[in-house]
């Protein structure tokens, strides 16, 4: 066996082993080496697998797939089993409009589903792989610490740790085996899987709220795998068998003779919708945020979302003009209007939430649609910036869900007004919050490189030769829709982390405490995480050729780079060929960007206010103790002392979700069926 090939098996297989492991022994001091080991073999193979070519493998005999057969119908099964014990009809039925149909294919007409090779990893797959590997390993370590503090708060009687990191490391063997597959119904089966990680742990404390969002999350996850299921057996039935169950066979099929790929891909992507959780899909994520804080880290940043836009991503050479025509096209423009709906819903949406974890929740929606919008309009430069996108979110929206669960056992609140003068109380992780928000919207970090790209590449798409004058114009209205919801979920970011940082770094005047300790479990990933959000972005400039081979890896599947036309990438900033590519990697002006940041803020930390400047708040005259400036205390009418709060302003009448959400779910229903609209119109 080829060492790429054990490199891939570790990735896949090594945190099943880990996470069977962390079950059955229940020393904690045993669990923390393993997951410690798991997570730096994980990190270390998933880098080193950048250092060996395209990975293609397919085990020998039937054997292998004979076990994913089987453990896939295992899995129905129990999502049948939780719809009756959760009283929840949808999951029922959505698990019945899977099982039947696959057990009539497999058993009733025999149908052959093995293809091969069954995995492929090649640059973009890579890349998936790290974000997995290395920021899902951060994740779990900080979970050690994390979720044997949050069982002494509950004063559980009974520890439940097992079970919930046995979830958390399986988590990563499937998401490391859904990118890595080729085979459709592979990747159907590690979908699955995801599925039921997602629901075990948002239900982890079986709380009657957890318990009640675990089966929303469920049931809609369910209606994508009914979704993906459908597509699979529609494929397999009339566009080729079993061999068209290869993303390698799909990507070769060409003209008039792919037409037939159109449901099938819209259907895929409209699972990948109800995954990444794109409005009207979004509120399984919301409810997930009952969970503890590593499982929203897991979910948001490195695991089960991620699939869904990567899924898209990658079906997207098939909704090109080469391969499907205008109507492909149409479609692609057609996903593009949904996600970029979903970035402007979710955007304004999270300016309205007072709780921390329900501002992450609704920024990760609104970044995926971001990321599933540059999918649609199927660039060069719009791939680009997806791929950044996933790359910079996952790190910064990983770093900022950790800052919030260790907020949380400071102040035992998830509100934000909870979290005034946190700067007081815990200057250190102020400190690293505050960076972590920044990385989220300000230069010369790469979150605000991505979106810059993205408004440019929708700016920039070039529709002359649609044909039709009138289809020139729809298209040309929907990509100023598009532009136009870039520009207003931009300006909205703006709003909710600029209230979210101001609330933290306020303080009382003369008031400073000493730097705070934490334990290593929860400062170490933190630290971590904020180094890499730094160091990715400072070093942008070197992942040129490494990004650049990703994108060819969308446009033009299972080739080398040298097979690829280099004019794929005159409409890019990437250079067009690997020679340019390894010259072009200067510093960029990000290194100068840096510099600015750092004589801006450096000041400012350094800054000691004197005694002369500063004066106590004014409360009409009522202060408790006026001669002290640091007082927060007034006189109530009944000369009681009470602290002073202030409150920042949420807008809840204009962006609250009782307001917003039926009209903003309302519209992405009637672009989802716009899609679907379409499709049926090219098919009839």
């Amino acid at each position: 066996m080829e060492h790429s090939t054990i490199m891939l098996l570790i990735a896949i297989l090594l945190p099943v082993v880990s996470a069977l492991l962390l079950f059955a022994v229940k020393n904690h001091t045993f669990r923390n080496l393993v997951i410690i080991a798991t997570a730096l073999i994980l990190t270390v193979n998933s880098f080193l697998l950048f250092t060996v070519g395209d990975i293609q493998f397919t085990p020998s005999g039937d054997l292998v797939h004979n076990i994913i057969m089987a453990l896939d119908f295992a899995l129905l099964l129990y999502v049948l089993y939780a719809g009756i014990m959760r009283k929840n009809a949808l999951v029922i039925v959505f698990g019945l409009l899977q099982l039947i149909p696959l057990a009539y294919f497999e058993f009733s007409k025999h149908a052959h589903f093995a293809v091969s090779p069954a995995f492929y990893v090649d640059t973009l797959a890579k890349i998936m792989i790290v974000v997995i590997s290395f920021i899902g390993s951060v994740i779990c370590v900080y979970g050690l610490q994390y979720i044997k503090d949050h069982e002494q708060h509950l004063h559980l009687e009974k520890s439940r740790q097992g079970r919930f990191l046995f979830w958390t490391v399986v988590f990563l063997g499937a998401m490391n085996g859904l990118v890595a597959s080729n085979s459709l119904y592979y990747l159907y089966f590690f979908w699955e899987v995801t599925t039921v990680c997602s629901y075990m742990l948002i239900g982890h404390d079986l709380t009657k709220q957890a318990l009640a969002n675990a089966a929303r999350a469920l049931w809609i996850n369910s209606l994508g795998g009914t979704a993906f299921c459908f597509a699979i057996l529609y494929l397999y039935t009339y566009c080729g068998g079993h061999d068209a169950l290869s993303l390698l066979f799909l990507m070769k099929k060409s003209g008039g003779a792919a037409i037939s790929l159109l449901l099938p891909v819209s259907l895929l992507c409209f699972a990948g919708f109800t995954k990444s959780a794109q409005f009207p899909f979004q509120s399984w994520l919301l409810g997930a945020m009952v969970a503890p804080t590593p499982v929203s880290a897991l979910l948001h940043s490195s695991t089960m979302v991620k699939a869904g836009v990567y899924l898209v991503l990658r079906l997207m050479p098939l909704l090109s003009v080469q391969y499907l025509g205008k109507s492909g096209l149409l479609v692609g423009y057609a996903i593009a209007l949904v996600g970029a709906f979903t970035f402007l819903a979710g955007s304004l949406l999270a300016i309205s939430q007072t709780t921390g974890k329900k501002v992450l929740a609704y920024s990760t929606i609104a970044n995926l649609g971001l990321i599933i919008a540059c999918a649609g309009i199927n660039t060069p430069i719009s791939l680009t910036a997806a791929i950044m996108l996933i790359v910079f979110h996952a790190v910064s929206k990983a770093l900022l869900f950790l800052c919030a669960g260790t907020v949380e056992h400071i102040v035992w609140s998830r509100e934000i007004d909870d979290m005034q003068g946190l700067a007081e109380k815990a200057p250190l992780l102020t400190l690293v919050m505050g960076l972590g928000i920044l990385t989220m919207f300000l230069p010369p970090f790469g979150m605000l490189l991505s979106k810059w790209m993205a408004v440019e590449a929708a700016a920039s798409v070039n529709i002359a030769n649609m044909g039709n004058k009138a289809l020139i114009w729809g298209v040309d209205f929907l990509l100023v829709m598009i532009l136009g919801m870039f520009a207003f979920a931009s300006a909205a970011t703006m709003v909710f982390w600029g209230k979210w940082l101001g609330a933290i770094i306020q303080s009382h005047p003369g008031f400073r405490s000493g730097i705070e300790k934490f334990k290593a479990g929860y400062s170490l990933p933190l630290w971590v995480l904020l180094v890499s959000a730094v160091l990715f972005s400072l070093m942008v400039g070197h992942f040129y050729k490494v990004i650049s081979l990703s994108v060819a890896n969308i446009m033009v599947y299972g080739s080398s780079y040298a097979m690829i036309d280099a004019n794929l990438f005159q409409t890019s900033i990437i250079p067009s060929s690997p020679d340019v590519i390894s010259r072009y990697v200067g510093a960029y002006p990000v290194l100068t960007l840096f510099l600015l940041l750092g004589g801006i803020i450096g000041p400012w930390i350094f800054k000691k206010v004197k005694q002369a400047e500063l004066t106590p708040a004014y409360i009409c005259g009522d202060n408790a103790d006026m001669a002290d400036v640091s007082s927060d205390q007034y006189m109530t009418a009944g000369d009681k002392k009470e602290p002073v709060k202030l409150s920042s302003y949420y807008f809840m009448k204009y962006f609250g979700e009782a307001s917003l959400n039926p009209k903003v779910n309302a519209i992405s229903l009637i672009f989802i069926f716009f899609m679907f609209g379409i499709v049926l119109g090219v098919s009839i």
